[in-house]
This record gives C-alpha cells, sequence and structure tokens, in this order.
C-alpha cells in the first residue's frame, strides 16, 4: 500500500466545483497548449520543498512504502480503487514521484495529520484513462467492497463517497473511503494536469474527524506540475540543487522517485 496508515484508515472538500468534479468531468479544456510527457528526471522538478507549504513538512517516501505485492479484489468494478492504493498503477505510468506530508508546528508538534502526495507522468492518454475508471468506480463501489494488501490482509472499506473536488487542472476527483473494522476514513484527491496525475491520500492517526486533504497544498503541488508543462524549455537534467525533499525532519533512505 502508498503507506500502511493509508490503507487502514478521500478528500475533505479542496475548493469549489460540484461534488466529484473538477473543471470538466469529460476532460476540460487544457491549461497547457501541447500535452507533454515528463521525464523521471524532469518530474523531481516538481517536488515541494521539505517545508513549502506552511504548516506541514514534506519528506521523501521511503523504498517499500507503498507495500509489496499487488493488493487485490473480488469486484472488479472496484480494481481502480484498489490498484490507486497500491505501489503500481495501471495503465503504468512513465514515471512517478512520491513525497509524505504531515502536519506539525513549532509550537504544537506533530498533530496527527499524515498522507502522501504521488505525481505520475503518464504516456498517451493514461493519465486521462485512469482518472475516468477511478471516478466510476467510485459510483460503482459506494456500497464499499472487500480487499486484500499486497502482504495478503484482508480489508473492507464499508462505504465510498464522492466529495467536492478542487477546481484545479483539466479535471479533478475527489472521494472518502471508510475502513469498516476501524472507522476510519481515507480521503483521496486527484488532479489532472495534462498527462500528468497529482494525487494526495489523507488519514488521522488520533482524530478521524480531522482528517483533510490540505488545499494549500493541494495548489502548491498542481501549480509546480502546470507551471513545468508550460515552460518554453522545460529542464531536461534533474534540479542542480540535488532533491527538494531532502532535509525534512526524519527522512527516510531512498528517494521516492520511481520510474516504470
Amino acid at each position: 500500500m502508498l503507506t500502511a496508515l493509508l490503507l487502514l484508515t478521500g478528500c475533505a472538500g479542496v475548493g469549489g466545483g460540484r461534488p466529484g468534479e473538477g473543471k470538466d468531468e469529460a476532460g476540460g479544456a487544457e491549461g497547457p497548449s501541447v500535452v507533454q510527457v515528463f521525464s523521471a528526471d524532469q518530474l523531481k522538478h516538481v517536488a515541494l520543498d521539505a517545508r513549502e507549504v506552511p504548516g506541514f513538512v514534506l519528506e521523501r517516501a521511503s523504498e517499500g512504502s507503498a507495500g509489496h505485492g499487488l493488493p487485490s479484489t473480488g469486484r472488479p468494478a472496484c480494481r481502480p480503487l484498489v490498484l490507486a492504493l497500491g505501489p503500481r498503477q495501471e495503465p503504468a505510468p512513465v514515471a512517478s514521484l512520491v513525497r509524505t506530508f504531515s502536519k506539525s508546528s513549532r509550537e504544537h508538534g506533530f498533530q496527527g495529520l499524515l498522507g502522501t502526495v504521488r505525481v505520475s507522468a503518464y504516456a498517451d492518454d493514461g493519465a486521462l484513462v485512469t482518472l475516468r475508471e477511478l471516478r466510476r468506480a467510485v459510483s460503482d463501489c459506494a456500497g464499499g467492497f472487500a480487499m486484500r494488501t499486497g502482504e495478503g490482509q484482508p480489508q473492507r472499506f464499508e462505504a465510498v463517497t464522492v466529495l467536492p473536488a478542487p477546481r484545479l487542472g483539466a479535471e479533478a476527483l475527489a472521494y472518502r473511503m471508510v475502513n469498516a473494522a476501524e472507522g476510519a476514513p481515507t480521503l483521496v484527491t486527484v488532479v489532472r494536469s495534462g498527462s500528468t496525475l497529482s494525487m494526495f491520500f489523507a488519514t488521522h492517526l488520533s482524530d478521524p474527524g480531522a482528517v483533510e486533504i490540505p488545499p494549500a497544498l493541494v495548489a502548491a503541488q498542481v501549480a509546480k506540475v502546470e507551471r513545468l508543462l508550460r515552460a518554453e524549455r522545460p529542464p531536461t537534467a534533474p534540479p542542480a540543487d540535488g532533491d527538494p525533499g531532502e532535509g525534512g525532519e526524519g527522512a527516510e533512505e531512498g528517494d521516492g522517485e520511481i520510474q516504470e
């Protein structure tokens, strides 16, 4: 799984829009005029700095943070929701960049909110297809579904609820899944910018009612993706100053970048 806590525990309303929709459910007007596919090195330029979003700490995801093996479900209609939580997506992206985030302040320290940001670049219509299948699965699996993690552990989500999505990118989706055993929600937001998907997952360790996907975090990440998409001469090499995710407190080993 992306992280064990995310699987064992959908998106608080971020911005406006009708429930579960961004600018356009069918694909909307693209921001950039030319669809560009990022390489693994280019994708590193959109990584958020460790403290780029005030009140949150971002870190590189450690190797294996998404678990090992593919999760599975007996309901084919719900498979896109299950795959979104796992280490490999279908269709496979060209490259992915993964960061974890937590809510923290100097005055109060860690405040219980944990999450993951995954930015993936797709070839052809992979991003559009992935989001379309997720949207359909949210509708088809509203009554919940059972699954097994890549490690074989059974899980059940008792409900999947569409939520207001951010009005960002070409289209967006937001939903909430509730773990049947613990009653703990997982929030998910997906924003498509051209051929790139920015996906956000969150849970709260101490107060399920306080879980959110911070609007400022979503906006900052999508803005970085779209700035690179609009660049007249996008960089072809990785950032000269290294990984912007480095320097976060308690950062794990592993760069969090995955080339499929």
